[in-house]
């Protein structure tokens, strides 16, 4: 779990923030608190701009080891609307490294889970321009993946992935992948790695569901409720789940 992207960290961890020169910010954000944060039901978009305390551009592939290393601490800038536009990690106290360190021990993010929530519907199109909606897929089983492509952990499952696919070619289960990377990355990507799923870009659905943290598994079932959610690699628990679906 601990190689997992956890952007959810972020809210918890930006009280204390010291005097520093964030000259390379634009003037029209200002910092926010947790409070601000919270009140306002900040969603993280994985597209934010990152930057180290020099203004250097962090990309997506170095956050997962810096906020596993539990050195850096982040600082959010947000518009007059409370939406956060920018991030900058800082170096972490002794404190917080202690803290980080206690609360990544203890807090599993897949406690919050309870089953039979009615999964929100979407519509939208695959990478191929086909309709994919989960309201016409009531009836069947249907499995979802949020993943990215600079997302390792992600990668890695595929393999997995794609022969949990095969198992169930021929039952009424549909495997959905939703990533909010543009098509080009993503066929990029596909031309190393193959993917079994029906392939989505669509970062609003990830943020309707409010997904942060990489990757992420959901079975929901022939009446629309979900039965399985983990982040992490839970791919036999998600199999059982899906064929006691099927069973039912």
């Amino acid at each position: 779990m601990k190689k997992i992207l956890l952007i959810a960290l972020l809210i918890a961890q930006t009280a204390l923030i010291f005097a520093q020169d964030y000259s390379f910010i634009s003037k029209d954000l200002h910092k926010m608190t947790d409070e601000e944060m919270l009140k306002n039901n900040v969603q993280f978009s994985p597209n934010i701009a990152m930057f180290d305390v020099d203004g250097n551009s962090i990309g997506e592939s170095q956050i997962n080891d810096i906020m596993m290393s539990g050195n850096f601490m982040p600082v959010i800038f947000g518009n007059k609307n409370h939406e956060p536009k920018a991030l900058v990690f800082r170096a972490s106290t002794k404190e917080e490294k202690e803290q980080m360190k206690n609360a990544m021990s203890r807090r599993d993010p897949n406690d919050d889970f309870k089953t039979g929530v009615l999964a929100n519907d979407f519509t939208t199109t695959d990478l191929d321009g086909e309709k994919v909606a989960l309201k016409d897929l009531r009836g069947k089983v249907v499995v979802l993946n949020f993943w990215f492509t600079e997302c390792q952990p992600c990668i890695a499952e595929m393999p997995e992935l794609n022969k949990i696919v095969a198992k169930y070619k021929n039952k009424d289960v549909v495997f959905i992948a939703i990533t909010f990377d543009d098509k080009d990355k993503v066929e990029t990507l596909l031309k190393k790695h193959q993917f079994d799923y029906k392939i989505v870009s669509d970062l609003a659905i990830i943020q309707d569901y409010k997904v942060n943290a990489f990757p992420l598994s959901m079975v929901i079932d022939q009446k629309g409720e979900i039965i399985f959610k983990k982040i992490g690699p839970f791919l036999k628990e998600m199999d059982t789940k899906i064929g006691l679906a099927l069973n039912q």
